[in-house]
Formats: structure tokens, C-alpha cells, sequence
């Protein structure tokens, strides 16, 4: 007897649609698979026959056949078991074909027919309506995420008894619901399934609860603050440079307290790829812009995405957040060279045999290093590193990713008198009240455009809403020669003081905000031409 059930798979960053097609027929006791299948979904096989005996579902001595369709899509993971079991037990005759109508079945099968979580289902059930589907099946463990999208049922499963007894019941099979052992439904009656309604904001509370650090560490550092603020309020990229234990990896723990929060789209769009990745928080959403704070042994692929099917990497995790690379210059320069791209255009490009692949990288890089290897340049009286050892270090840090880098502060080695008394610094709350204040002035000003963010801007997205009088135009066309600037780093200079102006409540861009943006690219060039000319 022939039948169907639907499933889903994940395809770099889509799902797609996949039809599980059984046979079961008289025959020599076989079990094939086909249609482009990976070892893993491969192995199904054996999965699915065994978690259909140890639930007491006999299929008996036959000969089966599974097509996964469409056959020219590679089908990966073990997400299909659970739409195999269903549609082997359809056409055994357990089952009606009825009772599979318009679900959507996802989850890996144990051998004793327990449901076990897999990866993709928040996306997979936001196009479930797309695929003709009003219902979803899911492992118990993924409930939560599933039940993020609305306008879609979503039912958990502990293991595959109650699956059965829910289809059973939804068709009125007597027969097979005396056959099931009850004692495998657990806490569930035959006929029903495991719901969860989600509470954003108490998800909202519990993920807040975990930030650990607050600006009122940080002990003087005013110039680092203000930087860190600026960045945070625009979403620039920032560079920290100065010698061992001034607080810049503090800072940088502390930016995500200060950073504004997500809109419920950005928590949706986040919280797909974290399911993708297998990242995803037990409460089935991400709510905190993420924070990424990679190893400097990080690989390529770890870093970008990619492997065998690709997944994500660190830089779209980061994705709407912040990525931090501490000690910057012990990254291998190949693999920090390749963020040059997703800087620019926000998304990154994996092109392999299998395919082309899209991933989201809209990420904020934060990244922190010392300016010589002994960590002291350019104060003669404590660096010992020769000439040649602190430009080594620095030409570790390309040009043009450097220019890709809206501001670069220096964090000068704290006094003693600044730890000891010192009036408390400010604390984050406060400073993200300014922030918060920031955001909505963007916010408003790029409401139907594709901006969101000041650093969002595109060379004519500068031109309209970075205007400059012609005093400031002066000013601008001075600093260019003076500084021998590019046209990328002139564009990042007037989208920093956009942000300047924004938190000082100002319309236009006046000189004074400028000035200050143009201070934040003058650091970097201090230590590299120091280097340069030492």
C-alpha cells in the first residue's frame, strides 16, 4: 500500500518542503531509502524500524520502500523520522490516510521511539501555512520555539505513542488505540499533545537577568565610555587599543547591557538562525541582542559559516549584535580579512559545489588589542618590542578591514587615584537611556526607508540625511587632504557624527560633532604611523 506524510528540511538558511513516500508491499523483508539522502537521513532506517517495534507497532515481514521527494534536493538530518514512521504506519494499514491531513511532522526517532530535538524548527514551522499545513508535530523539546508563530498549530511530542494515539483519535481508530500501551502516554490522555503559549517578556527578564557585567565597573575612562557610547547609539564598529588591563575587555562585556532592544521581527529573525545553528536558549527564543566572543583560533568556517551542510558561524550568531574579537592580532589575518565583505553589505556568501548560500551578517565587530606584542607602544619607557616587532604586529590588522572600522578609541592605563577615589561612574541604565533616546530619533527618521541604524547608510543615504553646510563642508574637504582619507573612511566619518548629533538631540551636523568624529579615526592612525616611522 502506497501513502505520504509531509516533513521539512533545512537548506542553508531556508526550509523546504520535503514528501516522505512509503510503499509497503509483500516481498522479500527489505527497508530502502532513496531521494539524495545524507548518511544520517540514510540511517533512518534503522531508527525507524526499531522505534516502531519498541512502541508496539508491528509493521510484520515486508518489503518497504521510502522516496523522500523532491529527489533533487540532498536531504540532511535526521528531522524526517518522525514523517517516516507516520506514513510506514498509514500504509501498513495502521493508520488512515486521513488522519495525516494537513500536519507537518518533525523530529528525530530514538530506538525506543522517543522524540528527540532537532535543529531549524522555528523556521521550519513559520512556513509550515506555505506548505499547505494548519498543524505541526514536534519533539517536546522544541515546543517552545515552534510555539513562537502564530496563525499555526503547534503540538510537542515526548515519544511516538503519542503521536499515534493523537492520530488515532483524531480519526476515531478504536482498533489501534486499544492496541497502544497507555503507560507510554505518560501524563497525556490518547487524543491529546503537549501546547505552550509564550510570554515574551518574562523570556525578556530571565535572558536580561544573566548580563553580568555594568558600566559602574569601568573606573575612569571617559574618552572609552563616550566611544562605546557612540558606537552602541549608531551600531558602528569599534576598535579599543591601548596596553594590558585598562578595561577594554570590560567595555566590551559591557556594551550588550547598553545596547537598545530587539523589536519583535529582529527577536524572530535572530531566533531562526540560533535554531539553525542549534544555539537556541532553552526558553525557545533569543530576546538579548547576542553577544559573540570567539577564540582567536578560530577557523574559516567557524568564523563565516560553511562545513558539510553549512551553518551558520560567529558572524551571523552575531547577527543584530555584537561580535567581539579579543586581542585582534592573534587572529590568523586570512580569517579576520574575511569579514571585509560581510562589513559592507550586512549578509555573507558561501558559494560550495552543493550550492550557493546566503547567511545573515548585520553584526556589530567590537574588537580590542594591544599595540605591540610587549603591549606598551608607543611609551618608549616600558615597550622593549624592536621597530620591526610592533610593525609586524599591527600589519597583522589589514588597511582596508582598519578602514572598515567606524571608531577607534585608546585606553590609556588607569592612575591609581582613579580606583581608589574616584565618585562612582555612571551605570548602564543611565547610559542606555541616551542610547534608547538615540535610536528613536533614527528610528523615525528612516521609518519606510531600509535603514535602521546610522552605520545602515549607503554613500546616498549619507548624501540625504548627513547634509553639511558649507562651513562644515570646509571643514570636511580640510580634514580629507590632511588626513589622506578614503572615500569609504570620509562616508563612515559623517555617519559617526550623524550619531553625535542624534545623541545631542540636533537636527543638523554641526562642527563640533564632526570634530569628534573625525578624533575617533585619528587613533588608529597614530599607532600605525608611529610604527611606520619608529
Amino acid at each position: 500500500m502506497f501513502s505520504t506524510a509531509l516533513s521539512a528540511g533545512i537548506d542553508g538558511m531556508e526550509s523546504r518542503k520535503v514528501t516522505v513516500e512509503a510503499d509497503v508491499s509483500d516481498g522479500l523483508p527489505t527497508f530502502t531509502m532513496v531521494g539524495y539522502l545524507a548518511s544520517e537521513t540514510r540511517e533512518a532506517s534503522e531508527r525507524v524500524r526499531s522505534a516502531l517495534r519498541n512502541s508496539g507497532l508491528l509493521l510484520g515481514v515486508r518489503h518497504i520502500t521510502v522516496n523522500l521527494a523532491p529527489a533533487s534536493l540532498h536531504k540532511q538530518g535526521s528531522s524526517f523520522d518522525l514523517a517516516i514512521a507516520v506514513a510506514l504506519l498509514i500504509a501498513s494499514d495502521h493508520l488512515s490516510k486521513e488522519a495525516a491531513d494537513g500536519i507537518l511532522f518533525i523530529g528525530e526517532l530514538g530506538l525506543s521511539g522517543r522524540l528527540n530535538p532537532v535543529r531549524g524548527v522555528l523556521e521550519i514551522v513559520s512556513h509550515a501555512a506555505s506548505f499547505g499545513c494548519s498543524m505541526v508535530i514536534v519533539p517536546r523539546q522544541n515546543l517552545s520555539e515552534g510555539s513562537v508563530i502564530s496563525g499555526t498549530q503547534v503540538f510537542g511530542a515526548e515519544n511516538l505513542v503519542q503521536v499515534v494515539g493523537f492520530l488515532a483519535s483524531r480519526t476515531g481508530n478504536l482498533r489501534l488505540l486499544k492496541e497502544l500501551d497507555l503507560r507510554l502516554m505518560g501524563d497525556l490522555n490518547p487524543g491529546t499533545l503537549y501546547q505552550e503559549t509564550i510570554d515574551l517578556s518574562e523570556i525578556r527578564m530571565i535572558q536580561k537577568e544573566q548580563q553580568k557585567h555594568d558600566f559602574s565597573e569601568i573606573r575612569g575612562q571617559k574618552l572609552l565610555r563616550r566611544a562605546a557610547e557612540v558606537a552602541v547609539s549608531g551600531f558602528h564598529n569599534l576598535l579599543m587599543i591601548g596596553p594590558p588591563g585598562a578595561g577594554k575587555t570590560l567595555t566590551a562585556h559591557c556594551l550588550s547591557t547598553i545596547m537598545p532592544e530587539m523589536t519583535d521581527e529582529e527577536i524572530l529573525e535572530v531566533s531562526k538562525i540560533h535554531s539553525i545553528a542549534g544555539t537556541l536558549p532553552a526558553e525557545g527564543l533569543v530576546t538579548v541582542r547576542p553577544y559573540r566572543n570567539p577564540h582567536h583560533t578560530i577557523t574559516k568556517a567557524a568564523l563565516c559559516g560553511g562545513g558539510m551542510p553549512p551553518v551558520p558561524g560567529e558572524v551571523s550568531l552575531a547577527h543584530r549584535g555584537i561580535l567581539f574579537l579579543d586581542e585582534f592580532p592573534e587572529f590568523d589575518r586570512s580569517v579576520i580579512d574575511t569579514l571585509r565583505q560581510p562589513l559592507e553589505e550586512r549578509v555573507i556568501r558561501i558559494a560550495r559545489v552543493s550550492g550557493n548560500f546566503t547567511f545573515p551578517a548585520g553584526f556589530m565587530l567590537v574588537a580590542s588589542m594591544n599595540p605591540c606584542p610587549c603591549g606598551y607602544f608607543p611609551d618608549r619607557s616600558r615597550c622593549s618590542c624592536k621597530a620591526s616587532e610592533v610593525r609586524r604586529y599591527l600589519s597583522k590588522i589589514s588597511m582596508p578591514l582598519l578602514d572598515r572600522i567606524d571608531l577607534c578609541v585608546e585606553a590609556r592605563r588607569i592612575e591609581y587615584e582613579e580606583l581608589t577615589s574616584c565618585p562612582p561612574e555612571e551605570s548602564s541604565a543611565s547610559i542606555r537611556r541616551r542610547v534608547t533616546k538615540a535610536i528613536a530619533i533614527q528610528e523615525r527618521r528612516y521609518r519606510g526607508t531600509p535603514f535602521r541604524f546610522n552605520s545602515d547608510l549607503t554613500s546616498d543615504g549619507v548624501k540625504e540625511f548627513c547634509k553639511l553646510s558649507n562651513e562644515e563642508e570646509s571643514f570636511m574637504g580640510g580634514i580629507y587632504d590632511s588626513m589622506s582619507l578614503t572615500a569609504r573612511s570620509y562616508f563612515r566619518i559623517l555617519k559617526v557624527a550623524r550619531t553625535i548629533a542624534d545623541l545631542a538631540g540636533e537636527q543638523r551636523i554641526l562642527p563640533e560633532h564632526l570634530a569628534e568624529a573625525v578624533s575617533f579615526r585619528a587613533v588608529d592612525r597614530k599607532y600605525w604611523e608611529d610604527a611606520l616611522e619608529n
